[in-house]
């Protein structure tokens, strides 16, 4: 079974990476950082912020988790709520559960994007969450930076918005790190080293936001919570520009060339800016099925599509192969 389900990199982690957690083998009868401030401080570093804007996490996912018990610590209300846009990443709904809060999911528009004014509307004095996901998972669409900046002027201020932009590196119109935390005191802007970094397995994320907001999220930091791995891995990541800007443009000319060759034999993609290819519709779920039974996996959402991991080229020759021969035989 080839895995393009869970939009992993197609690449495995850098040379200089793999040195650096080839010599962590050694060490992992040590602990790590009781918290990671020797990565929030190359974080901050990398981002042009100071360390207090940092906080640092297991994965996007953890560092979410521990955003959204910072919004509840403030809320002293009745049936919390999280609100975003679905579908969306799986997580989400799990989070909500985990911390006894109500998902509000707001569907999406036609074309696969994030309806902000839907998203305005659903926020109630329940809400203590919102998250944008941009770009957007599964479907890879992205935001508009002007009309984000007056979705979250438009918020209360007592819902914190988080930003989910594990997909940013792909995108080719990210928005202005510091014009955003500058102008929303409420925001917490996501990242993670999972995708592009091809560091999945290391679970390490960050957020950035305003100071005092973050202040209060790094209050809810597990100790221990990024391995010694994960810690060593960062500031040589972030180090590698050059060689992540290359890899990062490869997959961006796989990602448009699957999607174009797709196009070719009849399927239907949405324009998105992650390192996936998404099939909207009855016929995007019906093509995803097919691909399962030729021992492709993909990511159905039900109802909804499918979304395709863009591979390496035996990957992605393998999801045409399976298409074209199952168009033949039809």
């Amino acid at each position: 079974m080839i895995r393009l389900n869970l939009n992993e990199s197609a690449y495995p982690p850098l040379p200089a990476v793999a040195e650096v957690l080839h010599q962590q083998v050694l060490s992992a009868h040590r602990y790590p950082e009781f918290t990671p401030h020797g990565s929030r401080r190359v974080i901050a570093h990398h981002l042009g912020v100071s360390d207090d804007m940092v906080t640092v996490g297991a994965g996007a996912t953890g560092v979410i988790l521990q955003a959204l018990q910072a919004a509840l610590d403030q809320y002293h209300g009745v049936a919390p709520e999280l609100v975003t846009a679905t579908p969306t990443f799986d997580g989400f709904p799990i989070l909500a559960q985990l911390l006894r809060m109500d998902f509000r999911g707001v569907p999406l528009d036609r074309g696969g994007g994030v309806d902000l004014d839907a998203l305005r509307t659903s926020v109630t004095a329940s809400t203590v969450a919102v998250i944008v996901c941009s770009p957007h998972n599964p479907t890879g669409t992205i935001v508009d930076e002007r009309e984000l900046h007056a979705f979250l002027t438009s918020l209360p201020d007592h819902v914190t918005a988080i930003l989910d932009q594990a997909y940013i590196e792909f995108s080719t119109a990210a928005p202005d790190l510091h014009r955003l935390i500058a102008r929303h005191p409420r925001l917490v802007v996501v990242r993670t080293f999972s995708k592009a970094h091809g560091l999945a397995a290391l679970r390490v994320g960050y957020g950035v936001g305003d100071e005092r907001l973050m202040s209060g999220i790094r209050r809810f930091e597990i100790p221990f919570a990024v391995s010694a791995p994960a810690q060593a891995a960062v500031p040589v990541a972030l180090a590698a520009t050059t060689a992540l800007a290359h890899r990062v443009e490869a997959m961006r000319a796989a990602r448009d060339r699957l999607s174009a060759q797709l196009h070719a034999i009849g399927a239907s993609t949405i324009a998105g800016e992650g390192n996936f290819v998404y099939l909207p519709g009855a016929d995007g779920v019906a093509l995803g099925s097919l691909l399962g039974t030729c021992g492709v996996a993909v990511k159905t959402v039900p109802g909804h599509g499918v979304r395709i991991t863009v591979g390496d080229t035996f990957s992605n020759a393998r999801v045409l192969a399976a298409l074209r021969a199952t168009a033949a035989t039809a």
